[in-house]
This record gives structure tokens, C-alpha cells and sequence, in this order.
């Protein structure tokens, strides 16, 4: 049942806001990224900033927080610009230093020395603000879960007291005990005064928590109003105009069927982990693993990739038994692998995109142990239409791109391997309506030949929008397999949270 929204503080009819983009425009080259672009930010309130991927979300929070200029417009406002702090999607955390360093280093102390001892205790409080009541000051970071770090990058942003919070898809790696957390966190950010320009591509959280949404298409304001304005129906609308399509599921039939082809797992096990895990991935089928996270549903997919050895139990793919010793065995075995966390495990931020599709496929672009760039070129046109990536920006480096981009192009790396099993965490983690669908269309396309497709997903629309079977993960045990289609999603929630069919 969704939680109350907050009652905004503000006197809309009198309010100026704390921030706010005035024909605000960027121009890289002769590309226009925003044009015109005009919007408020007013304190106690919680604005969503919705847009596919490429719309210029990540470009205009960028100007409003004062990371780049503006090409024309300006960003006025009383918390422009030392009193914006932005959380970003992507970690930003340094893993070799302890929770304390680290909101040390988001603070304002601008000294020499830190302040260490009265520090301590306002660490504690943000940490308990931002869930992570059990996470002592001194733990390293490393050690932490990837949800867990998305937390503390929250934590960074509330030590600083700012007026405005940008949260750049704050939840997109949390379970939902944990996206409540967030959600809790961001009400009393609200309620206490500050402005929260939240970012998200899950329409839900937009529907329970915004009291604003501006939504962005081409780098204009496509839509802006009070949120009880919208329906989700106008929102997709607002964010697509004509270019949403719908995938659709067809399982091959059984005569077109390789019956060789199957994925197979008995009783793996690593301990600690998870236990017992039991499923069956056959041809021409997408199975996804769902559960929370800490389920143990990811540690199965990396156990596959040669990330995690199993302490027993076995795994056969083709009617040959499997060993996963390691990432550099997976992929000899033809296991392309697509990460949860791209910026770190997934791409190489600072090189082309070309170079990045290519990488995992340097046997498809040499020949006699040289590189042939004309291939190397084909092959990255070749994968970004696969994905609908734009080819004209092949040559510019990850880095540059949005989120939901940067994930195109990590699937793109691992299809250009030309897998015969394919595995994915969280496979469309902060991308947009649109991207989803072709990210999906693509996928559906590998099952339909015969590439065997196996992801791990927190998320129940791409559940129910991709996988043709569903095996629910509790606490590190298989709870139920269900054909998607025939089973309703109270279901399949009911089992990741409480461990037991209905």
C-alpha cells in the first residue's frame, strides 16, 4: 500500500523558489542538448524529472548544480550555486576508505584538518536519516553492498545540509525494504523545507511521491505541472510522444526448438550465499531469477559468470558439465555477462564507445594478431543498431553518456562476443520507457536464436514485460517457478518477501 505523501510547506501563491533554470540552453558542437528549457525548484516540495534517456535530464542537473555552464539562459536562485548537493546514479564513494572518510569528503569542512571528533556524531545522524542505522563509521567501504553504497552516496548529499538534493535514480539498485527507506528520507527532506529534484524512470515512485513532475523530451520541456495533473498514461505520453513500442513474447514452438540447448542447475551452493539453488533455462526462453536484494538471486548469475565458484552442486549447458572457476573460463565457454554496476564493472568509462563494443570481441576485428579498425567499426555499427544506440556518437566516450545509454553499450560489449549463454543483473537499471522496450526487443531477438538468456531483476514490470519464466529467490533459497504469463504478480511479490507461495 503506497505511504501518505506529504503535505507540501509551501505557499505556492507567494513562494519563489530556492532554484531555478531560466531558458536555460547547452550546445556541444553543433548538437543542441537543451533548448529554452524553463523550471522551478520550491522548497518542501519533491519535483520529478522524468525523460527517456538523452532527453537532457543528466545535462540539465548538471547546469542547475553547477557541475557545467550553460550555452544561453541562466540558474538563479538563492541556493545557486554552493547550497546544491547531487547524488549521483552513479557511485561516486571511494571504496578503500572507511563510511566516515567518505561523508568527510562530501562535507564542507574546507581545512586541512577535519574535524573528526565532532564530525562523528553528524555522520551518525545521516547515516540512521538514510537507513543505515547497522553500518558503523568505521567499516570500509568495500565491504559494503552495492545497495548499501547507493545509501551512503545518499548520506554524502544529507551531511552537506543543502537547500536543494538532486537524487539521480536513488533506488534503482534497492530492494524494497530499502526503496521505502529512501522514500521516508526524501519525504523529510521535503517536509523540513529543502527542495528534492527527484530523477527516476520508475513511474510508480513518481505517482506516490512527486509533488511536481517536468518531464523533458529532445531537451525540451515536453510537460510541467502539479503532479495530481498527470496520469501515467499522459506521462508516457509526455516522455514518447509517437516512439513507445510494445514488445511482444513469442516462445518458439516446440518442432523449432533445440532440445539440446538448456541451462541446468542441481543443488548449487555457496555457502553463506546461497543454498540448494535448482532451475532449468531451456531454448528460445528468457528466465529471470527475481528476488531482493541479498536474496542470493545475483549470486547465482555471477556464480555463473565465474565471479563466485560454487562449494557444490553442478551445472550443465548443452548436455556438458559447466565448471565456473573463473570470468576468463566463462568466457572461453561463450557466458557473456552484463553487470548491475556498469561504471565499475561494466564498461571503460574513459574510452570510446567503439572501443568499449569491441573489447570483449577481439577475435571478430584482427586478423594475424593486428586490429583492423574498418572491422572494429562494423562490428560497433553492427551492435549499436542491436541495441538502438545512436551510431553517429560512437566515437565519443562513455563517460559522456547517460545512464540509460551507458547500459546499451554494456550489453552491446557482451553481445559482440557472440554468447551462447547470456546473463544480466538488473538488465534496464535506470533506463527509460523507450530504451527498456529496445533493450527487451533485443533480448528477445538472442532467445529466438537460440542464445540462452538468464537475468536477474528486482523489478517486477520487467519481470512481467521480459521473462517467459520466473524463479523466485528468498534469503538464499529457490522459492517457487512460475510461467510469467500465467501467474499474477501477488504471486511472485508474495514469495520474494515472505519465502513462501500463496
Amino acid at each position: 500500500m503506497p505511504s501518505p505523501q506529504h503535505e507540501a510547506v509551501h505557499d505556492e501563491s507567494s513562494a519563489s523558489p530556492l532554484l531555478a533554470a531560466e531558458s536555460v540552453s547547452k550546445k556541444y558542437g553543433e548538437v543542441t542538448v537543451l533548448q529554452s528549457v524553463d523550471v522551478e525548484f520550491l522548497a518542501g516540495e519533491i519535483h520529478a524529472l522524468l525523460g527517456e534517456n538523452g532527453a537532457g535530464k543528466s545535462t540539465l542537473v548538471k547546469i542547475l548544480a553547477g557541475i557545467i555552464a550553460p550555452s544561453g539562459g541562466r540558474v538563479v536562485g538563492p541556493a545557486y550555486d554552493d547550497d546544491v548537493a547531487m547524488v549521483f546514479q552513479e557511485l561516486s564513494v571511494v571504496p578503500q576508505l572507511s563510511v566516515l572518510d567518505n561523508l568527510a569528503l562530501a562535507g564542507r569542512a574546507n581545512r586541512w584538518l577535519v574535524p573528526y571528533r565532532r564530525l562523528r556524531g553528524r555522520a551518525r545522524q545521516v547515516l540512521d536519516a538514510a537507513g543505515l542505522t547497522d553500518v558503523h563509521l568505521d567499516r570500509p567501504v568495500e565491504t559494503l553492498s552495492l545497495a548499501q553504497q547507493q545509501l551512503l552516496e545518499l548520506a554524502r548529499g544529507l551531511i552537506r545540509d543543502a537547500q536543494v538534493l538532486i537524487l539521480d535514480e536513488p533506488t534503482a539498485t534497492l530492494s524494497d525494504v530499502e526503496i521505502r527507506r529512501v522514500h521516508t528520507v526524501t519525504r523529510n527532506l521535503a517536509a523540513a523545507g529543502h527542495a528534492v529534484l527527484y530523477i527516476t524512470h520508475r513511474l510508480g515512485e513518481v505517482m506516490e511521491l512527486a509533488d511536481r513532475v517536468t518531464i523533458l523530451r529532445s531537451g525540451r520541456v515536453a510537460a510541467t505541472g502539479r503532479r495530481s495533473e498527470f496520469t501515467m498514461p499522459a506521462i508516457v505520453e509526455a516522455m514518447l510522444g509517437d516512439a513507445h513500442t510494445v514488445v511482444t513474447k513469442s516462445v518458439p514452438n516446440e518442432r523449432d526448438r533445440d532440445t539440446s540447448n538448456m541451462l541446468e542447475l542441481t543443488g548449487l551452493t555457496v555457502e553463506g550465499r546461497y543454498e540448494d539453488v535448482g532451475f532449468t533455462a531451456r531454448d528460445g526462453e528468457i528466465v529471470a531469477l527475481f528476488g531482493q536484494v541479498g536474496s542470493g538471486a545475483d549470486d547465482v548469475v555471477r556464480t555463473l559468470a565465474g565471479f563466485l565458484p560454487p562449494h557444490r552442486g553442478s551445472i550443465t549447458l548443452r548436455g556438458d558439465a559447466l565448471a565456473v572457476p573463473s570470468r576468463v573460463a566463462t568466457k572461453r565457454r561463450g557466458i557473456g555477462y552484463v553487470p548491475a554496476d556498469r561504471a565499475t564493472e561494466g564498461l571503460f568509462l574513459d574510452t570510446a564507445v567503439t572501443f568499449n563494443m569491441s573489447s570483449s570481441a577481439l577475435s571478430r576485428i584482427s586478423g594475424t594478431q593486428v586490429l583492423s579498425r574498418k572491422r572494429e567499426r562494423e562490428l560497433a555499427c553492427e551492435m549499436a543498431d542491436a541495441v538502438g544506440f545512436d551510431r553517429k556518437r560512437l566515437d565519443e566516450d562513455a563517460s559522456a553518456f547517460s545512464g540509460g545509454n551507458q547500459q546499451k553499450v554494456a550489453i552491446a560489449r557482451a553481445l559482440a562476443m557472440q554468447p551462447q549463454l547470456l546473463l544480466m543483473s538488473e538488465p534496464t537499471r535506470g533506463v527509460d520507457i523507450g530504451a527498456r522496450a529496445e533493450i527487451h526487443q533485443a533480448l528477445r531477438r538472442l532467445a529466438a536464436e537460440h542464445v540462452l538468456v538468464v537475468v536477474y531483476s528486482t523489478d517486477i514490470v520487467e519481470i512481467r514485460d521480459l521473462a517467459d519464466r520466473a524463479v523466485t529467490m528468498y534469503r538464499g533459497r529457490t522459492v517457487g517457478s512460475h510461467w510469467v504469463d500465467d501467474t499474477d504478480e501477488t504471486t511472485l511479490i508474495t514469495e520474494i518477501l515472505h519465502g513462501e507461495p500463496v
